[in-house]
């Protein structure tokens, strides 16, 4: 399993999507991961960080955790289900309000980027795919095929 950028911004209300939308199956994992001006990433481990990020999480994401490296917060959920659409228009137009609240993240960001985690399956290159399933057709094909 590996990690792809579904969306890229600097600041929330410009966060951008970089892959098309998608169903995030139940158990997706995604994280938003906030680039801070400020090595201040500490404060999103405190006890009370989950609570206050709670109401902010889209319906169909579950809240896994939340917690802070050097000048990086980090909010990882996981999806039960929901679509990326869904999930962007949630997270751009209900964490605006959060940072507005009072706890300055609109001040503090510098980036913020949004990775889904997704199957190494989906990380191979469609020729690859294409190429192996034409290879296992075409040992198929020369094992069925009866000698003369």
């Amino acid at each position: 399993m590996g990690w792809i950028t579904a969306a890229k911004g600097t600041s929330l209300s410009d966060l951008k999507a970089t892959i098309a939308d998608m169903d995030l199956h139940k158990g997706t994992q995604m994280q938003v991961i906030m680039d801070l001006k400020l090595p201040v990433g500490w404060a999103f481990d405190f006890i009370a960080a989950e609570w206050l990020m709670k109401p902010f999480v889209p319906d169909g994401m579950d809240l896994i955790d939340v917690y802070g490296e050097g000048s990086q917060g980090i909010v990882e959920m996981e999806a039960d289900p929901i679509t990326l659409a869904a999930a962007l228009v949630f997270i751009k137009a209900h964490w605006l309000a959060l940072s507005i609240l009072g706890l300055a993240l609109g001040y503090l960001i510098l980036n913020i980027t949004i990775l889904i985690k997704v199957p190494a399956a989906a990380q191979i290159p469609v020729a690859l795919l294409v190429g192996g399933a034409l290879g296992i057709v075409g040992l198929i094909i020369l094992t069925r095929r009866v000698p003369t």
